[in-house]
Parts: C-alpha cells; sequence; structure tokens
C-alpha cells in the first residue's frame, strides 16, 4: 500500500541528522513510522465500518511483513563495521519497541477477524483512535529527530496517549464483565482491548529511547509546557515571556519534571539527582522547592505541579491550557 506522504519537507538543502546517528538509519525509522501510521488508519477506518475487517486485517498484515523487512534493514546497517554511530543500541531500540507496535496492531486487526466480529463496541471504536493518534506522535516525533526539535512535545504526547488507553482498558473490561451476559463475547474483547492497549506500551517506550537519545546528543536544550520556557543551555526560565529567577536546585528540580511532563518523578529521584546521590539532610528541603516553584510557576505558567502521595510529584497542564 503506497503511502504518497512525506515524512517532512527537506528543502533544498536537507537537515543533517544528530550526532552520531547516520541518515540511513534516520531514513529507516522514518519509513517505519509511516508504515505504522498506515496500519493505524487502516485499523481506525475498519473500527468505523468504512472497510471490511478482512480486508483491513490483510493490508495491515501486508504492512507489518514492510515493518519487518525495514528493521532487518536497519539492523544489518547497524551491523557494517566502518565507524558504527554511538547510540547504536539506541537505535536497535527504537527500530524494535516501532516493530512491536506493529505487531500489536496487526495483532488486534487478526482477532477481529479470527473472532468473527461483526460489529465494534463503542470503547473498540475509541482504542482505535487512540492508536492511530499514538501513531501520529510517533510519526511527527522521528520527523522531527532530523533537527532536534520540538521532539518532546510528541513524547508527552505519547505519555498522556498510554495513560488514556489504560484507562480506556480497565472501562471496557468493568462494562463487558457489567454488561456482557456471553462470557465468550467478554473473553474475545478482553483479548482484542489488551492487544491494541499494548501498542501504546510500545509507543511509550519509544517515546522513552526517544528522550534519552535526545539528552544524550544534546538535543534537549530547550523544554516547554504550558507558558513555562526552561533554556538548559543559558540556565534560563521565562514565564508568559518574563523572565523568572530561580535557584540552582529549584531549576534543577524544575528541569526532571519537565522532562517527565505527565509522569511521576520519585523523590528519591529528585533528591539524588538535583542534591546528589550523599545528601542526607531534611526530605522537606524537597517539599519547600516544590512550594516556591508552585508561588512562582504555576499562576501565569499555565501548569500545575501534583503531589503524589507517598512518591513523588508529576507537572501536569492546568485545565486553562492546552497541550
Amino acid at each position: 500500500m503506497a503511502t504518497g506522504r512525506k515524512l517532512i519537507d527537506q528543502g533544498t538543502t536537507p537537515p543533517q541528522p544528530p550526532s552520531g546517528v547516520p541518515d540511513r538509519e534516520l531514513s529507516l525509522l522514518e519509513e517505519m513510522v509511516r508504515t505504522i501510521l498506515e496500519a493505524a488508519e487502516v485499523l481506525t477506518s475498519a473500527m468505523e465500518g468504512e472497510v471490511p475487517f478482512p480486508q483491513a486485517w490483510q493490508a495491515i498484515l501486508d504492512l507489518e511483513h514492510k515493518g519487518d523487512a525495514i528493521a532487518r534493514d536497519l539492523f544489518d546497517a547497524l551491523m557494517v563495521p566502518h565507524q558504527p554511530p554511538a547510540d547504536g543500541e539506541a537505535l536497535k531500540a527504537l527500530m524494535g519497541y516501532l516493530d512491536d507496535v506493529l505487531d500489536a496492531i496487526e495483532a488486534g486487526a487478526a482477532r477481529l477477524v479470527i473472532y468473527h466480529i461483526h460489529r465494534p463496541i463503542p470503547q473498540a471504536r475509541e482504542m482505535a483512535r487512540i492508536v492511530r493518534e499514538s501513531a501520529q506522535q510517533l510519526h511527527e516525533a522521528v520527523g522531527q529527530l532530523r533537527r532536534m526539535q520540538e521532539v518532546f512535545p510528541h513524547t508527552r504526547a505519547l505519555h498522556r496517549l498510554e495513560n488514556r488507553a489504560d484507562d480506556l482498558l480497565r472501562e471496557g473490561l468493568e462494562l463487558l464483565f457489567t454488561e456482557e451476559e456471553d462470557l465468550k463475547n467478554v473473553l474475545k474483547w478482553k483479548d482484542i482491548f489488551e492487544a491494541l492497549e499494548a501498542s501504546t506500551d510500545r509507543c511509550e517506550d519509544v517515546a522513552n529511547v526517544l528522550e534519552t537519545l535526545l539528552i544524550q546528543t544534546g538535543g534537549a536544550g530547550r523544554l516547554v509546557a504550558g507558558r513555562v520556557v526552561i533554556d538548559v543551555d543559558r540556565h534560563e526560565v521565562t514565564v508568559a515571556g518574563k523572565p523568572v529567577a530561580l535557584s540552582t536546585k529549584e531549576f534543577g528540580v524544575l528541569h526532571l519534571l519537565l522532562r517527565h511532563q505527565g509522569k511521576v518523578v520519585r523523590r528519591e529521584r529528585l533528591l539524588n539527582e538535583v542534591w546528589g546521590e550523599d545528601y542526607f539532610g531534611d526530605t522537606r528541603t524537597l517539599d519547600t522547592h516544590i512550594g516556591w516553584l508552585r508561588k512562582k510557576l504555576e499562576a501565569e505558567g499555565g501548569i500545575r505541579i501534583v503531589t503524589v502521595r507517598g512518591i513523588g510529584y508529576r507537572l501536569d497542564l492546568s485545565d486553562r491550557t492546552s497541550s
């Protein structure tokens, strides 16, 4: 199935890939995410009743075979002995997780046919939309990887989508066990839900590897959440365009929370990475710094720092700020 889409507009002078990542490998990653997006779009079309399930499964199966070939090409390229990239292991992990995403989409489509599903339940259609949106975010994140810009907004979106998929899986299963009388139907849909939700789990794995790769290659110098912007290299923070003075420790805490926006960062990690592994002071020091950050950032910044009791803190966008 031809894609007919370009991942990025490269213009007359192609942008250079990030240091240590050869253009050939990046091209293969880009081709893989295009293939995943195609498969997710076919799945969604089938769930919306636009394509018969058997036809959709065959199309997705063909794309899954294409993805296997792309993955083999990348692994073979990384085996070439001339100057292997320093981040070759990260590229292998990326391609492995992307291959898993495609496998999970194919597994979900296969079950629709094997279980003789004729009409999807609403929660299944919503799960397919989440899978498609996750594939779109993968597509855009890898597309931005060449320029090392604006990748984090897409990886954060992938974290949020994985959370939504988890919630939908629980809601769907609860509804099935409450309202569906035929146990076979419950088991069928449980299997389909879990296959599709697994694809969002692997998407989040991709997001984690991308974030690590960006940090290692120096591409995480500017982070944005709501109206809060942190320039790591210049050690500056602005809120709604106005500079805000932060202490070194406040800056370190904010940097770590921003890197993991939407995810809980454990107290132990914050203390170890910001204060140092040898810190044995009062742990309330962290709470005090969080309180100062809230006063300086939340009102105008469109963010909120949430306390997760017994675990740590999470930085979220406020309800008044879109992502």
